[in-house]
């Protein structure tokens, strides 16, 4: 715009430097390529930083009103060349944002020759929505994790604890065991089988022949409440009294 305080000087932004009266951009000062009509998308952008640049006022600028061209084509085609020189992103804009069918807006700060800093009237950008809808989405899952950690230790604590069954004996097929008891503290076992009475230790899985009289044939094994007797229940004698 004739008289704009943008036309006078050097625009800054980011890593970049626009010298508008030479029609050049630098970044980190190495010069960047880009043709005339994405230039003149930029200047006008810069002109109002934070403001929507509408579709016909830069069509206005770029092509004058007697000529003849695919105007939505060539704009969509000079702004896609202006982001690849900046390295911007349509879908995630940190410079030229899309507004669809208004216009364009331009998110940066700007640095103004002869002025502070300016920045971008945008209190909602892109980029924040993005860093917001970023923010949202990880709580949500850390949310969702911890709902199924807990969902699933709950149901666990739930759960009952099923019995686990354990080979206490060394049997073989051929020697069965007749019957076995227990004893309360779950230390011993007490078990008949066709070569006797015996008691079994559990945790070391030693087997001693219980001494019994002759003619003593133990049929049934119990203990006693305190798990330091046994009682026996045999025939004994000729006369096979129980």
């Amino acid at each position: 715009m004739p008289g704009s305080v943008v036309n006078r000087g050097v625009i800054r932004f980011a890593t970049f430097e626009v010298h508008l009266p030479a029609g050049r951009l630098c970044r980190n000062g190495l010069r960047v390529r880009l043709q005339d009509q994405p230039f003149q998308v930029l200047a006008m952008l810069l002109e109002r930083p934070g403001e929507v640049v509408t579709r016909e006022e830069l069509r206005a600028r770029l092509w004058p009103s007697n000529t003849l061209v695919d105007f939505d084509h060539g704009l969509n085609a000079a702004v896609k060349r202006l982001r690849d020189a900046l390295g911007d992103s349509a879908e995630n804009p940190r410079f030229v944002e899309t507004l669809a069918r208004r216009g364009y807006r331009f998110l940066a700060p700007v640095d103004v020759p002869g002025k502070g800093p300016e920045t971008s009237v945008i209190s909602n950008s892109a980029e924040s929505r993005w860093r917001l809808f970023a923010v949202g989405f990880l709580v949500v899952i850390l949310a969702i994790g911890f709902g199924l950690h807990v969902g699933i230790r709950a149901s666990r604590a739930l759960q009952p604890v099923l019995p686990k069954e354990i080979r206490l004996t060394a049997n073989s097929p051929d020697v069965p065991v007749y019957s076995a008891a227990l004893s309360p503290d779950g230390r011993y076992l007490a078990y008949i089988d066709p070569r006797g009475t015996f008691l079994r230790e559990i945790s070391t899985d030693e087997s001693h022949a219980l001494p019994l009289p002759d003619d003593f044939r133990v049929h049934r094994l119990s203990w006693y409440p305190d798990g330091s007797h046994l009682l026996a229940e045999a025939i004994a004698g000729k006369e096979e009294r129980s």
